[in-house]
């Protein structure tokens, strides 16, 4: 036809060759972008569905394998609980000794007379004497044996201590003085009459202690001071018995379920 124009073969298999490259370069690329995803999306799976697999058979396993799972538990070794030696533990109380506790200030006015009613007392004499001194007392606690003392849980521990004791009557010579004396007309003086009123006013001293409770405060402080030690050593039960101490159930472990204690082994001894 007149006007149109007809592309020979020859130049539409040029045209197809010149763009032909260039199509086919980016499919290509796209493809490639395409594979790699897959490729991630297919890695992600695997890993998500092997985890997901490992735990369920993990929880079937411990679901529909009670007894392997008991077998697993009973091999479980548990550490035995061992009791403190109660030897030692005397052996450290019996090192603190004489625990003094307690004690009493004692102030007192003595008067000591001799024949003051003979002769309207020409041989009579007479002593004023002003006394100070303190009372200590305490508990020994080097007097405890082992005996006095059971260990009955790793937490739990019975103790007996000895009875509080007078440790000293002092009298403070220091402080205390003669304040007045009165000698007859015919006498010189009884040289030891200060000294039996000093015992006068010990033996008053000891007496006013014992009516005011020292041994009680040193028993309660004796108490109060072996909680506190004992506490130290992990102890939370503390009970005291004033008597011989009653039998106690052995300590027997309680352990949770599925453990059992492993012994400990015992030194072998190294042949030379």
């Amino acid at each position: 036809m007149e006007g149109e124009y007809c592309l020979t073969d020859s130049e539409i298999k040029n045209m197809s060759e010149a763009t032909s490259p260039k199509r086919n370069g980016t499919t290509r690329n796209i493809a490639y972008i395409f594979l790699i995803i897959f490729l991630i999306v297919a890695i992600i799976a695997i890993i998500g569905g092997a985890y997901f697999g490992l735990t369920v058979v993990r929880g079937a396993k411990s679901v529909t394998d009670p007894v392997g799972e008991l077998i697993r538990q009973l091999v479980v070794e548990a550490t035995p609980v061992i009791l403190p030696n109660p030897v030692v533990i005397i052996e450290e109380i019996n090192s603190l000794a004489r625990l003094e506790t307690s004690s009493y200030s004692f102030q007192d006015i003595l008067q000591i007379e001799r024949n003051k009613d003979l002769l309207f007392g020409v041989f009579g004499e007479s002593l004023l004497f002003v006394a100070y001194g303190d009372v200590i007392a305490g508990v020994d606690l080097a007097k405890m044996e082992s005996n006095d003392l059971q260990v009955a849980s790793p937490t739990k521990i019975i103790v007996r201590l000895p009875e509080a004791e007078i440790f000293l009557t002092d009298l403070d010579n220091d402080r205390s003085y003669v304040a007045d004396r009165d000698i007859g007309l015919l006498t010189k003086g009884d040289a030891d009459l200060e000294t039996q009123i000093r015992q006068e006013a010990e033996s008053r001293m000891l007496e006013a202690s014992l009516e005011n409770g020292i041994l009680d405060r040193a028993d309660d402080e004796a108490r109060n001071f072996m909680i506190t030690f004992l506490q130290q050593l992990g102890f939370t039960e503390i009970e005291f018995s004033a008597t011989t101490l009653p039998a106690i159930t052995p300590y027997v472990q309680e352990l949770p379920k599925g453990f059992v204690i492993t012994p400990v082994p015992l030194a072998t001894p190294v042949t030379p």
